[in-house]
């Protein structure tokens, strides 16, 4: 028989999290969030053909953005990035510390994988739904309040992703939901 175990305060802090961003910014394919590692991974689908000219004009502006942001906000953040390819479906993951995140680092984030990618960036949703302006600014500021407190504890490693309209997320740990 398995055990049921009370979801803490902190872990749904957490879970709530990683619904509210990926609900909020629909071009984000999955999040994992590795709290042990202070590692976290955010996943994007490219679909079409990616050339590297591209990738290497991205890692520029990515590269320079983040360098204004820090200059602007104070807050430094290192960000690493990967594109595995796989015929015409590629996957941009970028990389960050955890403890480091902000929803404007966030929205920057998203800001430059869409105007850099805006033809072959998949994004969750017909073109034709749209998500009101209310809700976006509730998503945001559900956002913002989880991440500035404590967002987990040291032992979660949980990923979210989505399928068709609906977010999931697990425990990498005790895989459970």
């Amino acid at each position: 028989m398995s055990k049921i175990k009370q979801q803490s305060k902190q872990d749904a802090y957490t879970t709530n999290l990683l619904i509210s961003l990926l609900v909020r910014f629909p071009e984000i394919m999955s999040i994992n969030f590795d709290m042990p590692q202070d590692s976290a991974k955010f996943t994007f689908i490219l679909a079409g053909d990616v050339k590297k000219e591209d990738v290497k004009n991205f890692k520029l502006v990515l590269l320079d953005s983040f360098a204004a942001y820090q200059e602007l906000t104070g807050e430094y953040l290192l960000v690493k990035h990967k594109l595995q390819r796989s015929g015409k479906v590629n996957l941009l993951e970028l990389y960050c510390k955890t403890s480091a995140l902000s929803l404007e680092w966030i929205q920057l984030l998203c800001g430059i994988i869409s105007g850099h990618f805006p033809t072959i960036l998949v994004r969750e949703g017909d073109e034709g739904e749209s998500i009101h302006e209310e809700e976006l600014i509730r998503q945001e500021e559900i956002i913002a309040y989880l991440l500035s407190h404590n967002t987990g504890t040291q032992k979660d490693n949980l990923i979210a992703f989505r399928e068709a309209g609906k977010v999931f997320v697990y425990d990498m740990i005790r895989n459970t939901v």
